[in-house]
């Protein structure tokens, strides 16, 4: 299954419960043998997890999510726009930052599960270790507390599980400190087609989830 360049398709986060954690609509700029390049732009529609108040909870302990209703809100992308590389099978993508004049900002690697398409999109299940990286190509870890705490709790994963999951990171830090493709400048000065305006969410953005949610590959 392909998609077509500046189509609207959807980005989705999914617990391994197999609940939506987000849904955000993207705009495809390429789908090759690289993998699948989408466009976030500011003010594009998004579907968060929050707190019946409205709160998000993405920075809410296992503790706290265990007791916490939650539910999904619309929302917007705000503050930057991105450019999100996913390549096939991997078990992580690729984001490039551009703030609200189009300066390139860093990129930042997100550790998930590998995609699995469907008909309006991709669906992952984030990983919470991440990786940020200035345009210097200088890095560093992201979220490892979030990640220890999940490390062995039954609603994330296991502990044999999480040694592949920074493996992958160590495989594209590597990349980055070679300076090595995404890492190299490419599309550093991207700009979007100058029609294409903020994404909305398709109707079905909601449709029904695998019984399966994409799985840790150990």
């Amino acid at each position: 299954m392909s998609f077509q360049v500046g189509q609207t398709i959807l980005h989705r986060d999914i617990h391994h419960d197999g609940r939506i954690t987000s849904a955000v609509a993207v705009r495809v700029v390429a789908d090759d043998a690289r993998g699948l390049l989408t466009w976030t732009a500011e003010g594009s529609q998004v579907m968060w997890r929050t707190t019946l108040h409205g709160e998000r909870v993405r920075k809410f302990s296992v503790d706290e999510l265990a007791v916490v209703p939650t539910m999904l809100s619309p929302g917007q992308w705000a503050g930057t726009n991105v450019l999100r590389l996913t390549p096939p099978g991997a078990s992580h993508s690729i984001w490039w930052f551009f703030d609200a004049d189009g300066v390139f900002c860093g990129w930042y690697v997100n550790l998930e599960t590998p995609s699995q398409r469907w008909s309006g999109g991709f669906d992952m299940t984030d990983l919470v270790l991440d990786i940020w990286v200035e345009p210097d190509r200088s890095w560093k870890w992201k979220d490892e507390d979030e990640f220890a705490e999940r490390t062995g709790h039954p609603d994330y994963w296991s502990v044999e599980e999480a040694v592949p999951v920074r493996a992958e990171g160590e495989r594209v830090i590597a990349l980055i400190e070679a300076g090595a493709y995404p890492f190299d400048g490419t599309l550093t000065d991207f700009k979007p087609d100058s029609e294409w305006e903020a994404t909305v969410l398709p109707p079905l953005w909601d449709h029904h989830v695998s019984d399966l949610p994409p799985a840790i590959v150990v």
